[in-house]
C-alpha cells in the first residue's frame, strides 16, 4: 500500500487571506463540537481562530497584501518587536506565550496608533484588548492536552469574544 504524502509538505504559507480563512473555518468547526457538546474542542478552536485574526490584523496594518506571504520567521520578527515594546504600565506588548492573543490585539492597536484614528478606529481597537482578554481568560492552547469541564458560561464568553473578533476582522 502507497504511503500517503505527508500534508506538512504541501501547506501553503501564510496570508492575511489565509489566515482569516482559516479562522472562519477554525469558528465554523467550534460551532459544529459545541453543538455536539466538545466544548473543551470547541473553546480551543474559538481561541485559535481570535489568535489568527488578530494576527491577521496586525499584518494587514504593517501594509502586508491580501496574499503577501507572512512566513515563519517574519511572524516571530514581529513577536519579538512587540516583545520589547511597553504598554504605559510597563509591561511588554506581547507576553512570551507562543500564542499571544492578547499581545497580537495590543501589537495592532500599537501599529495603528501611528496614524490618525476616528474615535470610532480607537473605540474598535479598544474592544479589541478587550475581546482578547476574554479570549485569554479562559483559552490556552494546552486545553489540547486536558480533560476539563468547561463550564457554559465560560464557553459562552469565548464563543461571543471570539465571534466578534471573527466579525470585525476587516474592520480592526
Amino acid at each position: 500500500m502507497k504511503s500517503a504524502v505527508s500534508l506538512a509538505d504541501h501547506l501553503a504559507p501564510d496570508t492575511v487571506n489565509r489566515l482569516e480563512r482559516a479562522a472562519e473555518i477554525r469558528h465554523d468547526d467550534a460551532l459544529i463540537l459545541m453543538r455536539a457538546r466538545g466544548h473543551i474542542c470547541a473553546l480551543y478552536l474559538f481561541g485559535h481562530s481570535a489568535e489568527m485574526c488578530l494576527a491577521a490584523a496586525y499584518f494587514r496594518a504593517t501594509g502586508f497584501s491580501p496574499m503577501m506571504v507572512i512566513d515563519r520567521d517574519t511572524r516571530l520578527r514581529a513577536m519579538k518587536q512587540a516583545r520589547q515594546l511597553l504598554t504605559d504600565a510597563g509591561e511588554p506588548l506581547m507576553s512570551s506565550d507562543p500564542h499571544p492573543v492578547v499581545g497580537w490585539a495590543r501589537f495592532l492597536r500599537w501599529k495603528r496608533s501611528a496614524t490618525k484614528l476616528s474615535p470610532q478606529e480607537q473605540q474598535r481597537l479598544e474592544a479589541a484588548i478587550f475581546k482578547a482578554e476574554m479570549v485569554y481568560k479562559h483559552w490556552r492552547p494546552e486545553l489540547r492536552y486536558k480533560t476539563t469541564h468547561v463550564q457554559a458560561e465560560q464557553l459562552a464568553e469565548v464563543l461571543k469574544a471570539s465571534t466578534w473578533i471573527l466579525e470585525q476582522r476587516g474592520r480592526l
